[in-house]
């Protein structure tokens, strides 16, 4: 059992090691010879916009104007995910002939409400976005701008995380993101978009496991990459949201994410696949190595308990089961002590979520986030 702990915990350091600090040189290295691509030809004309809504009244008025300003925009559709207050009318209130609203009498999750969303389209491009979200002038058009290649299949824009007082933890986290994404795109394989701002073919969207759990950003394109096209990145593609308000709402949204990554983790193994050399190398190393690595030391102090290094052990779990209480009581984490807290934070919250998603758990419902 010493050796097992030992080998938890060196495979979980190891992890960490490669996902954060090796992997994103190498992948900006590997990118640093492959000219970004300059669109140059008209976007495609036909893009419908697709939200999907749960109880989201005090913010579906201002996200529906903020879409209608953009020109790209033929058409956007909200659906309502069994909304118990406003949401329908005030969208409806809001819209014009560009807007159509469809209810849906049941809550049944995101996933099941973008299925039916995009089975009922025409339109040749998709563009998925989140009822919290605001688009800066000319976001649409940097977004489509790609697809002028036939070889691009999905593009992922860029998402700016705001909130009082400057710079959060989780700000500082999405920005380091985003540059590995920035490099993937420009080999092709952006792993995983951002449910705020991306778009792909319709006829590249394969339909969404109905129980899936806040991953539809990650599977439609990875779907996209399956089927050999390019999935890119359009830095000019800006959308902006409010940080999560408090690390406790963080910590809460990465149990969820950690839920899909579990499922992710069970039912796409062709993610690692060897035809795949590119798309597989940023699964593993951005995404798979990421949600694993947390867990593994989890289990590793668990390991220990069974070997006289059982104060180590028993000291590990203790301090994690302490940030998991302590999360819904901290607002804001500053400062390098702070950016470790949340750090570990997270990953407790993200590996509890992906124990669960392995083991068969399911959430394709949830109350949204609260935003600072």
């Amino acid at each position: 059992m010493t050796f097992l702990a030992a080998m938890l915990a060196l495979v979980s350091c190891g992890l960490f090691l490669w996902s954060y600090a090796v992997y994103p040189a190498l992948i900006a290295r590997l990118a640093r010879g492959r000219a970004v691509a300059a669109f140059g030809g008209a976007p495609p004309r036909d893009a419908e916009v697709l939200v999907a809504a749960a109880d989201e009244e005090a913010v579906i008025g201002a996200r529906v104007r903020d879409l209608l300003a953009q020109p790209e925009a033929r058409r956007i559709t909200i659906g309502c995910d069994g909304c118990r207050d406003g949401t329908a009318g005030a969208a409806r209130a809001a819209g014009g002939e560009r807007v159509r609203v469809v209810e849906f009498p049941a809550r049944r999750g995101k996933a099941s409400v973008l299925n039916d969303l995009v089975a009922a389209s025409e339109a040749e491009i998709l563009v998925f976005t989140d009822a919290n979200t605001c688009f800066e002038p000319g976001a649409l058009h940097a977004l489509l701008a790609p697809f002028a290649d036939a070889r691009v299949g999905a593009v992922c824009g860029r998402l700016i995380l705001e909130a009082p007082g400057g710079v959060t933890p989780e700000a500082a986290l999405w920005d380091r993101e985003t540059r590995s994404k920035e490099a993937e795109g420009a080999l092709g394989v952006c792993v995983g978009a951002n449910g705020a701002i991306y778009a792909a073919r319709r006829a590249l969207v394969r339909p969404l496991p109905p129980d899936t759990t806040s991953m539809d950003d990650f599977l439609i394109p990875a779907g996209v990459a399956r089927a050999d096209a390019r999935v890119v990145f359009a830095g000019d593609a800006v959308a902006r949201e409010e940080a999560a308000r408090g690390v406790g709402a963080e910590a809460r949204r990465r149990f969820r994410i950690g839920i899909g990554a579990g499922q992710v983790l069970r039912r796409e193994p062709w993610l690692l696949s060897p035809s795949h050399p590119l798309l597989a190398l940023a699964f593993a190393s951005r995404k798979a190595a990421r949600w694993l690595a947390p867990l593994l030391a989890l289990l590793a102090a668990a390991a220990a308990l069974a070997t006289p290094y059982r104060a180590a052990g028993a000291a590990a779990l203790a301090g994690a089961g302490l940030l998991a209480a302590s999360a819904p009581f901290v607002r804001r984490a500053s400062g390098p002590a702070g950016r470790l807290y949340y750090f570990a934070v997270l990953n407790v919250a993200l590996a509890a979520g992906v124990a669960a998603g392995l083991c068969g758990a399911r959430r394709p419902a949830w109350t949204r986030t609260e935003r600072a």
